[in-house]
């Protein structure tokens, strides 16, 4: 296969490989290097962000009775304690209606809601920004606990952000919040693995959307993205591999 460019031991992050491939151009949500995965809102394919957590739900294993206050805690922002209303639904949705109405989190943009015939959760969900959350129970004659939801985002898999000589006044080699971001739908690019990743050619990728590895490809499937990509290498140089985009996911 043509090489692009040039010796694989020069290889960097968002380089293509091969001269058969499919690019779109987005804007960035955020700050994006080459080589980072691209997750897009369904529905909204003009901005483009990176691997986060973004849509969490917490669960409780109980109905709450009356004299509980539940005490939520997100990105490092603690709500006053949630006083039980008449019913588990009715103080979820006070819950929900406290986040919605914090100025901090609206700031980050993370917005609470409930689903219909789910009476014991309320979810949480951000665009660009990687959530935690908590709740704590106190009071009461018991108290349920709530439980998080495993790594999940609110977006789906677009593609990879591809090189480009990046210079920009905020500074260089990446690409801005508010950029066009040249973004591979399909073909073969360099990508970066994490540490624990063993990438070998036809091996299942995945995205690690939390942790320090946050963005970067494994072959590992648990609590990791499934972004249908292939590896098509083993490693290169250093932490990087080739894989294979083939399509939203």
């Amino acid at each position: 296969m043509n090489r692009l460019y040039g010796d694989l031991g020069k290889v960097i992050a968002g380089q293509k490989y091969g001269l058969h491939d499919e690019t779109e151009t987005i804007v960035a949500g955020e700050k994006i290097f080459p080589g980072d995965p691209i997750f897009q809102l369904v529905g909204d394919e003009t901005i483009g962000y990176g691997a986060h957590v973004s849509s969490v739900k917490l669960t409780a294993n109980a109905a709450l009775v009356v004299g509980n206050s539940v005490s939520v805690t997100i990105n490092g922002v603690t709500l006053s304690g949630i006083l039980f209303e008449d019913s588990s639904p009715d103080t979820m949705r006070k819950i929900v209606d406290c986040i919605n109405l914090n100025e901090a989190l609206r700031e980050k943009g993370i917005t609470a809601f409930i689903l219909e015939g789910v009476p014991l959760a309320f979810n949480l969900s951000g665009p660009g920004v990687t959530i935690t959350a908590s709740a704590v129970v106190t009071g009461g004659a018991s108290q349920p606990t709530f439980a998080s939801s495993a790594n999940t985002s609110n977006a789906k898999f677009r593609g990879v952000a591809r090189h480009t000589e990046l210079i920009h006044k905020e500074g260089v080699g990446f690409y801005p919040n508010g950029a066009l971001v040249n973004v591979m739908t399909h073909g073969q690019i360099s990508v970066e693995c994490a540490e624990s990743a063993s990438p070998d050619n036809l091996k299942p990728a995945y995205v690690i959307m939390s942790g320090d590895d946050a963005g970067k490809f494994t072959d590992v499937s648990t609590n990791n993205y499934d972004c249908g990509c292939l590896f098509r290498s083993s490693r290169i140089e250093g932490n990087l591999a080739f894989i294979e985009v083939r399509g939203i996911k």
